[in-house]
């Protein structure tokens, strides 16, 4: 199996779960932060929406300047985050779909102006960037359910709230 259709079935499989994770949220505890320098679950959410919009930027680019970036508007309800977050990733899977490993190989830079934070193959993006930065946040926000007695979807097997093995 080559690198692309790994990635792809990977990006897939994590996407999917993410948005169950985002349809636990409330509406009424979006406002909630577990810890002063934490993120509210809002601005998580939002955050965590934007990373599949990335996936495009990294297979059709060279390089992403965050001086240069300005962030959409942040969405403020749990039905408009997952439209969002499903918009975002269905990108995503098409711009997987139509690349292949060469493009996957090519280097890519993450900088902030004159600064630059890495150069990697854009494969190692994707996995650093998109699915592991994914699967880091929607462990938060599962810790951010877990806090307000909401339901913790199983990510891989199960959870405490969802036995997959039933």
């Amino acid at each position: 199996m080559n690198l692309t259709t790994l990635l792809l079935q990977e990006f897939k499989a994590e996407a999917d779960t993410t948005i169950r994770v985002l349809d636990e949220i409330n509406n009424d505890i979006l406002e909630f932060r577990p810890h002063e320098k934490s993120m509210t679950i809002k601005d998580l959410a939002n955050h965590m929406l934007l990373i599949p919009s990335w996936v495009r930027a990294i297979l059709r680019g060279t390089e992403f300047d965050w001086a240069t970036y300005t962030p959409p508007s942040p969405i403020t309800s749990k039905e408009d985050l997952i439209i969002q977050y499903a918009q975002y990733a269905a990108v995503a899977t098409k711009a997987l779909e139509e690349t292949n490993d060469e493009v996957l190989r090519q280097s890519w830079t993450m900088k902030k102006g004159d600064f630059t934070f890495f150069t990697i193959e854009k494969h190692q993006a994707i996995r650093n960037l998109i699915l592991n930065h994914t699967v880091h946040h929607r462990a938060q926000m599962g810790v951010n359910l877990r806090l307000n007695n909401l339901k913790v979807p199983a990510s891989y097997v199960s959870s405490a709230d969802e036995n997959l093995f039933d």
